[in-house]
């Protein structure tokens, strides 16, 4: 599930140390793997600011669970890898089935953004909000000095450059895939699979506009 979805499922939640605890796993590289080696088997935080962002993190791990074992969901990805076949590109130059499961999160953010606008700048300015001396204390109550400096670096940087606005453009879907696939694969899309990625998109987008809530509700 990706950043915007995070927040759309969770609402009508506006407390913003919460929706700010939500991007925490996605913006801390391997932060899945503290978690369940030494955030899980720590007494928790008492106090109520604490558990604010422990309780978004939970929740963040919960709904991706939910989410990733969807059958709609994983029928959605397995067509999306389908009309990257279709559209040209290779299974020997790209794990086309892990852009696809990319994709499709993507898409869904657009298709929340499509629909109203206003729920992704109500996200932002509740990110905003959020108290980095309590998010700051946090990552301090168990002790993880590295996983706060790579997270409050994600933080500012998602904050500043808002880039889920983008979102209602197709060519920035496939930017955005190039960037999450090429920090995992170190490699870059060619300008002619780009033009592929963007036909491929305009379809597997047409299928998700009346389909993209039920995803999110199973």
């Amino acid at each position: 599930m990706h950043f915007l979805a995070h927040y759309y499922t969770e609402l009508p939640a506006n407390n913003p140390l919460f929706v700010a605890a939500l991007t925490v796993p996605d913006l801390t590289p391997r932060f899945t793997k503290t978690y369940n080696s030494s955030i899980v088997k720590h007494p928790l935080p008492e106090d109520e600011k604490l558990q604010q962002i422990h309780t978004g993190i939970v929740q963040h791990f919960g709904a991706d669970k939910r989410f990733h074992n969807s059958p709609l969901f994983l029928l959605h990805v397995s067509s999306a890898t389908q009309s990257f076949l279709e559209a040209g590109l290779s299974r020997e130059q790209l794990r086309l089935s892990v852009i696809a499961h990319i994709a499709v999160e993507m898409l869904i953010d657009r298709q929340i953004i499509l629909e109203n606008e206003n729920i992704c700048t109500e996200y932002y300015a509740l990110l905003e909000k959020a108290d980095e001396t309590v998010l700051t204390s946090y990552f301090d109550f168990f002790l993880l000095e590295n996983e706060k400096r790579k997270f409050f670096h994600s933080f500012q940087f998602y904050k500043e450059k808002r880039f889920l606005f983008l979102f209602n453009k197709l060519e920035n879907i496939v930017f955005g895939l190039e960037k999450v696939y090429g920090s995992v694969a170190k490699t870059e899309f060619t300008e002619t699979e780009k033009r592929k990625f963007l036909t491929a998109l305009h379809n597997i987008d047409f299928n998700m506009r009346y389909s993209w809530q039920e995803i999110l509700k199973r």
